[in-house]
Parts: C-alpha cells; structure tokens; sequence
C-alpha cells in the first residue's frame, strides 16, 4: 500500500490526516482505490509490526517508535511515499489479522523484445542526432504504455534501449555532447510514462560518470519514475572495453515488492561469477538487458546457458533482448514466459520470494538457498580472484583492446558496406580487384568475421582464378 499524501504520523499509529491511501493506481479499466475519501482522526492501523520506507531514505526501515522524528509537521523539505506492507487501517479495532499460510504476493514482470532501432552513425550534427533519438523514445515510450495497460509492475529494456552503440563507436568525439543529453532524455520521458502506471522500469545505455569515463549501463527506475540506482558492466568485451571502462560491483537494491533486484548486461553473464556474486547479496531477480547469450559455443548453448544460471542461482532472470529471445525464467530453469515478434512482451507473475523448493532425498527446503549458498567451499576459490591465472600464459593475446575496440565500430558501421561491394565486385567477374579488395579486409578487420569470410574468398578466387590461368 502507498500513503499518498501524509501529514503526520502518530506515536500510537493514528494517522491524523490521511489524504488517499490506495493499493494501486486507478485507470479507466480498474478505477477502484483502496480508499477515496480523506479520513481525520478515525483511522487506526491495526498492526504494531508494519515496516514502512520512504524516498528520502530508501534503505532505512521505520517503525512507529522511528517514524515520529522523522515525519512530523516541517520536517522533510518535500512530499514523502511510504511504503507499506501487511497494513489494515479501519474505522475501529478489527481484533487479530488471520492471514491464510499459502497466501503469495505476486507482481507482474515484463521483458520487451525491442526491434532494431539504431540511430544512423554518418549523422554528425548533435542536434540531428537528438532529434533521431526523441523519434526512438517515442516508440519505447508505446511500449511502456502498452506494458502498463496489461498491469504490468516492472517492464525491462534490452542493451542499447536508445540505440546509439554503433553511432557511438564511429563518433567518438562528439558522444559528449551527445551521450549524457540522450540518456537524460530517456530517463526523464521513459520514466514519466512508466510513473503513470506506477511501474518500475529497467533501461540500458552507455552513460558517462562523473569520473569522466564511459560505462555500459543498466538503471533501476521506481514506481515514482525515480532512479533507485544503476549498474556498471563488469565484464565488457574485448573490444568494449576500447572505449568503456569496467564496472567494479555487482549492487543489489531491495525493493518494497520486487525482492531485492540485481541486474546483468549481456557478456557478463557469460561469467557464471556475475550471477552468483549478486545471488550471495541476496538477489531475488536478476534483469538481464542484453544483446547476447550467455555462453559462447555450439548450437543453442547460449540459451541453455541462460536458463543454468537461473537454476543454478535460484533466482528468476528477466531477459530483455534485442529482436528475438526475450524471456522470463524462473528459479527452476524453466523458462515460464516468452515474446512474441517485434516489441512483443515476456509477461509472467511471479512471487519474487517464491518458487525455490528443491532438495534430495536427504533434505529439502522451501528455499534452495538456504543449503546451496552454505555447502559453498569460498576458501578453495582463490583463483577466480587472480587477475593472472596459470591459463593466460599458454594463450597470448595478439591484439589490443583499443585496436579491438576500433575495429569493431568500424565491422558494426563501414565493414558491412566494404564487404558488399567486395562481393560484388567478385559476383561482376572483376577477380582481380575482387581479391585486392578482399584482401585489403582481411587486414583491416583482424580477428573479426570480415577477416574469417575474406580469407574463405580469397582462398576460392584465387583458385579459380589458378584454374583460368593455363
């Protein structure tokens, strides 16, 4: 429950002025409110052990004894929401509260299967770029409302929700101009449109700190549309990390509803570490936006990899992604909601808390974790924390993560273009240019796909080119 508007609260839980208290929003579909009218001096809260947060302290627990000093009249400089649970507020005493054992508070969660939105990486006017990034976020904005329409409580966005990754890698100069404009402007209007359903938003971008450096970044948005807290990705790729710096922690942010969240960015959960770091803080849902699986191999191994690290966590995995596979997994590994087509939405209600009951014939619990997080061995971990480990010196690396980074902004962008007009210079009977072109690829885009696929040209041309000769 959430006390709109609040003037006092008393030591012996009258609520003196009690403006609207309402279990959710109304909407034209659902106008019903826990209560509509102001109640003054007849209100009693039947419950001694309710725990309350507000905004200004989102971490701080409040008991009738704590709420006093902070809330009275004057006190705080703006409004307050505070958030309630196990509350019953009467005209009178209602006596003792029975509430039913197998009673679950579920919350509705979403992942959208965004479709490819880029903004075009040749634009160079920053104001032409911004317009470019208004038009995406009034699509992204259609689709909160759509999420919030079918009572969603959390609606996640894949990486990149703005679309800039590829312009970026080609702009570099200009992205401060550019970069921190877009990610206000996706905070503030995805954030009002989601705050008008009272739902909590997950959206992810490049987003540059305060330390000067760039971090691939997921944000915790509230049901007020106010950040609660972001994430810096740990494990960026090679190549990423051209450009980006690395995150350093794996924060966890409870929440009055949603358990205690965490959040993954795409090749991190390539590492089954990431995962199991915000599993032993307490993570109760992980949201995933991403671009990628989470395993790099054969077959559907990145799928299955996703559903393993639900499993072997016990938690539930929200998977927003770009295009196709977007899904939501329970603590189980069963994959219990999928999207459907472009902008389609992974729906599924879930009781955060919930869903965890496993064991062996020996012993069984209702939360796995109970068992699990202590049949861990920490003390024979030590390697996973050695920045050098023995493996490193049989496989070098022949490539820096600035000329990696470089490259790939060039594959993303221009190398698609060149590979085109390679191949059709070789579909035109042209052989020799065809092989000068292919073979300028192979050394400008080393160690990507254009470098793997030029070489299998060249290697073809070349021999018919062999056989032409007599």
């Amino acid at each position: 429950m959430t006390i709109r508007k609040l003037f006092l609260v008393c030591p012996l839980f009258v609520l003196v002025t009690c403006v609207w208290a309402v279990a959710r929003e109304p909407s034209e579909k659902d106008p019903s409110v826990l209560f509509r009218e102001g109640f003054d001096d007849r209100l009693v809260v039947d419950r001694t052990d309710v725990i309350f947060r507000s905004t200004d302290f989102p971490k701080m627990k409040f008991n009738q004894f704590l709420l006093t000093p902070y809330f009275g009249p004057g006190l705080l400089p703006h409004a307050q929401t505070l958030s309630i649970d196990d509350l019953v507020v009467a005209t009178r005493r209602l006596g003792p509260i029975a509430r039913a054992s197998s009673e679950a508070a579920t919350v509705r969660v979403a992942a959208v299967q965004a479709k490819r939105r880029l903004i075009d990486w040749r634009i160079k006017d920053p104001a032409e770029v911004l317009a470019a990034v208004d038009k995406t976020l009034a699509a992204l904005e259609e689709i909160v409302h759509k999420a919030g329409e079918r009572q969603c409580d959390v609606l996640a966005f894949p990486e990149d929700t703005l679309g800039l990754l590829n312009w970026y890698g080609m702009n570099e100069r200009l992205a401060k101009r550019v970069v921190p404009e877009a990610v206000s402007r996706m905070l503030n209007r995805l954030g009002r449109a989601a705050a008008s359903h009272r739902m909590y938003l997950v959206l992810c971008s490049d987003f540059m700190e305060s330390d000067g450096a760039t971090y691939n970044t997921a944000f915790l948005l509230g049901r007020d549309g106010k950040q609660i807290g972001r994430y810096h990705k740990a494990c960026p790729t090679w190549f990423e990390c051209g450009i980006r710096k690395r995150g350093e922690a794996f924060p966890v942010f409870p929440t009055a509803d949603l358990g205690t969240v965490g959040m993954l960015i795409c090749y991190d959960l390539v590492f089954p570490e990431t995962a199991r770091c915000l599993a032993l803080a307490g993570a109760d849902i992980i949201f995933f936006p991403t671009m990628g699986g989470a395993a790099v191999g054969d077959d559907d191994i990145g799928l299955q990899a996703l559903r393993v690290r639900a499993a072997e966590n016990h938690v539930y995995l929200v998977v927003a992604f770009r295009g196709a596979g977007s899904m939501i997994i329970s603590p189980r590994g069963k994959i219990i909601a999928r999207a459907e087509g472009p902008d389609g939405l992974a729906i599924a209600d879930i009781d955060p808390l919930g869903g965890r009951r496993g064991g062996d014939a020996m012993n069984h619990q209702r939360d796995m974790r109970a068992r699990l997080f202590r049949e861990r061995n920490p003390a024979a971990f030590g390697i996973l924390t050695d920045p050098n480990p023995p493996v490193l010196k049989k496989i070098p690396i022949d490539i820096t993560q600035k000329e990696a980074g470089r490259i790939a902004a060039k594959v993303l962008t221009i190398g698609e273009e060149e590979f085109r007009q390679a191949e059709a210079l070789a579909r035109a009977g042209k052989t020799g240019k065809a092989i000068a072109a292919f073979a300028r690829l192979r050394t400008e885009y080393r160690a990507s796909w254009i470098e793997r696929v030029a070489t299998e040209r060249l290697r073809t041309l070349r021999h018919a080119k062999d056989k032409e000769t007599p």
